[in-house]
């Protein structure tokens, strides 16, 4: 494979653990991987992921910012990606190496584009990239051009969801835009990408205690999607929403706050599942 390694976290329902899994990753790898640059993408108007990290665009000489946006509203893109991506503070718990592309509520106005091959531009926008490794923050939302150009430009994805109905209808709706853009790709004659790595339950149960509801929606998940929950699970515990509106990340907190706990199941799911996924 040529490039880095790039992998989207979806799902077409928001608040299901989609950004805390892209963002969990991102950082998962940058730690474990100190030598090589890691970016973080936030393909989702609703800039969850930029908000959390903190990431602050750069300007442009007319005081415009630097983001998603100027990403996707161009067509001569080419190394953009490292260019606009900006570090974070290492003081809350971000790796050094790990650098965000930040998003806006501007971006939304991406999706009205006319452009010919403008789903094209974010995979554009890697070419030459110092990142060995990618992680798209999807946007919440079927088809589109901005959850066309995170298919184009991602090798692998991942479904993000919550043991509940919302993460059973998020999952659901990822997964069929997903297949629709493997036939285009098909029908193109290109190669079936990107490959489903399979579905991320977040905030499953607390400690050892599953509700009923959890585990049903677990059954429904074997049902609907069989063989594509990859374990482990990851726990529910208040630090990472507490540290996402702190903009913090949770790793730090061990003890009975848990985030050790948390962050140790997703560099399992990281290390086992995602890179080792070569099929």
């Amino acid at each position: 494979m040529t490039g880095p390694e790039v992998v989207g976290s979806y799902s077409e329902t928001g608040g299901v653990t989609k950004s805390a899994t892209a963002v969990s990753l991102a950082v998962a790898y940058a730690q474990e991987y100190p030598d090589e640059e890691v970016i973080l993408g936030d393909l989702d108007p609703r800039a969850a992921a930029t908000k959390w990290t903190g990431a602050q665009a750069q300007r442009d000489d007319k005081g415009g910012a630097l983001d998603m946006t100027a990403i996707l509203a161009a067509d001569d893109v080419e190394g953009w990606a490292d260019e606009i991506a900006v570090p974070l503070d290492p003081g809350k718990g971000w790796p050094a190496n790990l650098r965000v592309i930040p998003s806006s509520r501007a971006l939304s106005a991406q999706e009205k584009t006319p452009d010919d091959h403008a789903e094209r531009r974010l995979r554009r926008s890697l070419m030459g990239t110092r990142a060995g490794f990618v992680v798209l923050d999807f946007p919440n939302r079927q088809g589109g051009v901005l959850t066309q150009n995170g298919l184009t430009a991602c090798t692998k994805v991942v479904y993000a969801a919550r043991p509940d109905e919302d993460g059973l209808d998020g999952v659901d709706g990822a997964k069929l835009t997903v297949r629709k853009f493997h036939a285009y790709r098909e029908e193109a004659g290109l190669s079936r990408l990107p490959h489903e790595v399979g579905i991320i339950l977040g905030a499953a149960y607390t400690g050892a205690v599953w509700t009923r509801d959890a585990l049903r929606a677990v059954e429904e998940f074997e049902r609907t999607s069989p063989g594509m929950l990859l374990t482990p699970y990851i726990q529910h515990r208040v630090i990472v929403k507490e540290c996402r509106s702190a903009g913090e990340f949770y790793a730090q907190y061990g003890g009975s706050a848990g985030g050790d706990k948390v962050f140790a199941a997703y560099r399992e799911l990281l290390l086992n599942r995602i890179l080792d996924d070569r099929s």
